[in-house]
């Protein structure tokens, strides 16, 4: 677990101070939006979005724009965000790109509901190939660190999921970032071989 203080001390030696009240404000959002949730560990779910900021400064260059992504990537999938407050708070592009990374795609209908419509793997996965390079490295950073943790799942989910990594990711990965596919394809031969 990333305590508030190491997260922000390393954000700050990364990126300075400039942006900080945008990245403060998408923390708060992440951890208040998926106060409810626990991953297959038992962990609080809000720890992998941390984990996920962290890996885009480990694997640096970052920028605020990724960080603030990293925190949110899965906000508008799990959650229910009313229409338009990440463009409001956060603009145009962090809104276009947590769009592009969930595979769910959101439709408003009238009096504040909504309905979420499953993307096809090769829909989604085609998106993200044209997607900017910061929404790029924020899936890589999200997919690696759900591969760092996928020793907690069951057998079949661990199968599925290195397979659609080795699919779908790997491509993504290596028109990305050669430093981030590298690592993915690492902890992907983890599974591999046993």
């Amino acid at each position: 677990m990333i305590d508030r203080d190491i997260f922000f001390n390393s954000i700050d030696k990364e990126l300075g101070t400039e942006d900080r009240d945008r990245i403060e404000w998408a923390y708060s959002l992440a951890k208040y939006y998926h106060r409810p949730q626990v991953r297959d560990s038992g962990e609080r779910y809000f720890e992998h979005c941390k984990s996920v900021a962290m890996i885009l400064i480990e694997f640096a260059p970052t920028s605020p724009s990724e960080i603030i992504m990293g925190l949110l990537h899965d906000i508008c999938e799990d959650q229910f965000v009313p229409r338009g407050m990440m463009r409001q708070l956060f603009g145009e592009k962090i809104d276009e790109g947590l769009k592009l990374l969930s595979n769910q795609k959101t439709i408003f209908r009238t009096m504040a509901k909504i309905e979420k419509i499953d993307r096809p793997k090769e829909e989604y996965f085609a998106m993200l190939m044209d997607a900017p390079l910061g929404v790029r490295k924020v899936k890589l950073a999200d997919r690696l660190h759900n591969l760092k943790t996928l020793g907690e799942c069951a057998p079949e989910k661990i199968k599925r999921k290195v397979a659609e990594t080795e699919k779908y990711i790997f491509p993504l990965a290596k028109k990305t970032d050669s430093k981030l596919f590298e690592a993915i394809r690492k902890e992907c031969k983890k599974f591999n071989t046993k």
